[in-house]
């Protein structure tokens, strides 16, 4: 891990927390996203008092070279960390979640226009209450226009749904079959074949 970001970022990097990759279709390459506060180059050890936490990216399409990072989000005088982007199967169209580190509070934006199109934020935050952070989210893989958000609450994932993504209200999921102490992570789709394949090699 350490090597990986030394991949993408410089000294000046206080972490590389939230890994996550988009492929861009046009392009051709993988846009890899991360958190990092950065300090002065002068301070080595890293002991004075860094930037506010920010969303950068770089490019890849091998995942051994990389772009010069640049920052991605970085708005002023609010630290941001916790990126998750959600495609939305329409080409440039993508929901984004972000953890607001003022309030640990997750907020929703929405874009028609690509990953660098201009994105407009769904007011307030996607739930009440606090601390939230670490949004993962998915589609539904039976019901259409149905999508899913795990919010960790320091403890574990809660999961939340709607059925209308542009204009959600996220409500409760049913949680009697959601496995218990899941944290920061993701939903990877499988196709019915290969849930097979792994049911047949761990059977338990």
């Amino acid at each position: 891990m350490v090597h990986d970001c030394d991949r993408v970022e410089g000294a000046t990097a206080g972490m590389v927390w939230a890994p996550s990759a988009v492929w861009d279709e046009a392009t051709q390459q993988f846009y890899v996203f991360w958190a990092s506060r950065l300090y002065s180059s002068s301070d080595t050890g890293h002991t004075g008092t860094a930037g506010l936490d920010r969303i950068r990216y770089a490019t890849t399409k091998d995942f051994s070279t990389f772009s010069a990072p640049q920052d991605y989000v970085a708005p002023s005088g609010t630290p941001v960390i916790d990126q998750e982007i959600l495609y939305l199967g329409t080409a440039g169209h993508y929901a984004r979640f972000i953890k607001n580190e003022t309030v640990n509070q997750v907020y929703q934006e929405m874009t028609t226009g690509g990953l660098f199109g201009s994105w407009s934020r769904i007011p307030g935050y996607v739930v009440s209450g606090s601390p939230w952070e670490g949004p993962a989210s998915y589609a539904d893989n039976t019901v259409a226009g149905k999508y899913y958000l795990l919010l960790d609450n320091y403890t574990e994932y809660v999961p939340y749904q709607t059925t209308n993504i542009k204009s959600p209200n996220w409500s409760a999921a049913n949680t009697s079959s959601f496995p218990q102490g899941l944290k920061h992570g993701s939903v990877t789709p499988v196709t019915q074949g290969e849930y097979n394949a792994l049911k047949s090699k761990y059977p338990s």
